[in-house]
């Protein structure tokens, strides 16, 4: 009898183990009906984006938290869907592209024959936050002239905004929501730099 209660609980357990939680993908994103105006819209000024460079503890699959200034945590089953520095790269030039009514944004790397009238620069320092908490972007970038060479403007960058609940998909969102204030901030210069 104990042998057979032995097995039983020992099948049990193995069948435990064998059963994880299901793992959640996400990824940064913006209302799609607007972005896919500008992508007919009139041709504007021609941008490249540099792939935003992010800091080494950004660059992994799970989502990344932070309880306190000296503490940050991996998420175990919330992913991202793919890589953040493209995806963030990408939804800023989808952003541009509407701002800036033009179809020329691409983000790097881009066919040696394309011409620019800008080129953007953006390294992100920070961009996490607490699960239902406050959520941080900051970085810098740099608005440079059609060959890469001169920066014409640039600016130190700081976004905040309060998650609503302590879901991983309200951090996306909020974190979906300080980019596209980012990319706000960079159709603003493009179009200071134009109107000169």
């Amino acid at each position: 009898m104990l042998r057979h209660i032995f097995v039983v609980t020992l099948l049990l357990l193995v069948a435990a183990c064998g059963s994880s939680p299901k793992t959640d993908f996400y990824m940064l994103n913006a209302d799609q009906g607007s972005l896919m105006q500008a992508a007919n819209a009139a041709t504007g000024p021609a941008v490249g984006v540099w792939k935003v460079m992010l800091p080494d503890y950004l660059d992994r699959s799970e989502i990344v938290t932070r309880d306190n200034a000296y503490q940050i945590k991996m998420a175990d089953f919330s992913w991202w869907a793919g890589n953040l520095e493209n995806n963030m790269s990408v939804l800023i030039a989808a952003e541009l592209s509407e701002g800036l009514l033009s179809n020329r944004i691409l983000v790097s790397p881009w066919e040696s024959y394309r011409k620019h009238d800008y080129q953007l620069k953006i390294r992100v320092v920070r961009f996490d936050g607490a699960l239902g908490g406050e959520i941080v972007l900051t970085g810098v970038w740099s608005l440079l002239d059609a060959a890469g060479l001169e920066e014409l403007s640039g600016e130190v960058f700081e976004f905040k905004a309060n998650a609503v609940d302590s879901t991983y998909k309200e951090m996306v969102a909020t974190m979906s929501q300080l980019t596209v204030k980012l990319a706000a901030q960079l159709t603003d210069a493009i179009i200071a730099q134009e109107s000169k």
